[in-house]
């Protein structure tokens, strides 16, 4: 009984100064820890550099140039489009 008071007062003491971790445990769901386009980003640049390394490695400029935009797709869905669209607001203020 004892112990359940205590990590209640606990968990409120950290509701009180964390608002992130407020909303989780409120909540009831987990938040998430790793970005939604992580592990499709890394293997659609993955596809990328092969295509870049098998490409360079045999006269094959067309695998090249596909290894190429795999890797920028990669790159844009790691980063996600939070950051691509900060950039973009970005370029048209003025």
């Amino acid at each position: 009984m004892r112990s359940d008071a205590s990590s209640r007062s606990l968990e409120l003491g950290l509701i009180a100064d964390d608002p992130h971790l407020a909303m989780e445990l409120l909540s009831g769901y987990p938040a998430r820890r790793f970005p939604a386009g992580l592990l499709p980003g890394m293997a659609v640049a993955l596809v990328g550099v092969v295509l870049i390394v098998a490409g360079a490695g045999i006269p094959a400029p067309g695998a090249v140039v596909l290894g190429i935009l795999l890797l920028g797709l990669g790159a844009c869905l790691l980063l996600g489009t939070t950051v691509l669209a900060r950039s973009a607001g970005r370029q048209h203020t003025g």
